[in-house]
């Protein structure tokens, strides 16, 4: 689907909110630059299941993705959210912020499994309170829209985030073992694609770089720059993913990340899949491929893409802020640390 087509019609959805527990934003809170590890995710744990952005148009997918964790020994807990709409949002930004922060002061609760992405996450950024976060580590995990939901917290807080599957993903066996090699088992591990899923990957500069892992949609990140939960771009590796954007839209972002100083700042840069960003005229646009070329040619640091990371059935759980190796001759980027804790 594509981030950008998300709204769609539906039928009515029940619009009722128990009250919840109000949490308040500590305004002091200025970005950790100490690093948190969450513990492991281990059988008989509870998993928070949360839509803190879009609505869940598809309700199958809540049983799908509760069904694949009871099989592996967790119990799970369904947050309100995945049964309510306001517009395009899974509840009112007051009510998905109060959830989330009432699933992380929850002791009972290991870890936190967001529903799907669309928009919403940064509508809440603000209503979260990052001392009470610091104060009880568990496992976030989302992507696409969950971007700044994960950046943010790890921006704020130090606490390592996970960039991987929602519930609304696709669960095979590739995705399934990298969420248990990032959450379960926690020992460094090398990310490499799937046999077949390596038609896409290409070096655009060689070489190995080392640095904290920071990424995810291209779009939420660009929207952040400015904002109190920008992520520190210094001697990191930076991982993007896109989908359904023209070009000439990709162009425009990646102009934009370049302007900030971003690229001048990175140590290294892995592009994910870009999944249906192509010209609608191909006549009068630039591919994808030349935008690419135009921006990175010239580059010193190391940069692959084709990673599975994104919009894709097969897909890496990238923890963020976590300190990895990015090989852009071998396709492969190996954590160099523990993802979890056991």
């Amino acid at each position: 689907m594509k981030r950008k087509d998300f709204i769609k019609t539906t039928i009515g959805l029940a619009s009722g909110a128990t009250a919840l527990s109000s949490f308040k934003y500590d305004e002091d809170t200025i970005q950790s630059s100490e690093k948190i590890i969450p513990k492991s995710l281990q059988p008989g744990n509870k998993i928070a299941l949360t839509a803190p952005a879009g609505s869940i148009w598809n309700k199958w997918h809540i049983e799908k993705v509760e069904k694949i964790l009871h099989e592996k020994g967790y119990h799970t807990i369904k947050g309100e959210t995945l049964y309510l709409q306001d517009g395009y949002l899974a509840g009112s930004d007051e009510i998905r912020a109060k959830e989330f922060m009432q699933f992380i002061a929850d002791k009972s609760v290991h870890g936190i499994v967001t529903m799907r992405g669309g928009w919403g996450c940064q509508r809440i950024l603000d209503r979260l309170d990052y001392s009470v976060i610091a104060a009880n580590p568990k496992v976030i995990m989302g992507f696409s829209d969950i971007t700044s939901l994960i950046n943010a917290i790890y921006t704020k807080t130090g606490l390592v985030t996970y960039h991987g599957p929602c519930g609304y993903s696709s669960w095979g066996n590739f995705t399934v073992d990298e969420v248990t090699r990032a959450l379960v088992d926690g020992k460094p591990f090398k990310m490499s694609n799937p046999l077949n899923y390596r038609e896409d990957l290409k070096t655009w500069v060689p070489g190995k770089a080392e640095g904290e892992l920071i990424g995810g949609n291209l779009t939420v990140l660009v929207a952040m720059i400015g904002t109190a939960y920008e992520p520190k771009w210094d001697r990191k590796i930076l991982f993007l993913e896109e989908i359904g954007e023209e070009p000439y839209r990709v162009d425009r972002m990646l102009w934009q990340l370049k302007q900030r100083g971003t690229f001048d700042l990175i140590k290294g840069l892995v592009l994910g899949s870009f999944k249906d960003c192509e010209p609608e005229e191909p006549e009068k646009s630039f591919t994808l491929a030349q935008v690419f070329e135009q921006h990175f040619a010239g580059f010193k640091i190391p940069i692959y893409q084709g990673a599975a990371i994104g919009h894709i059935a097969p897909k890496f759980t990238v923890p963020i802020g976590v300190r990895a190796e990015m090989d852009a001759d071998a396709f492969t980027i190996t954590t160099l640390e523990r993802s979890v804790l056991v």
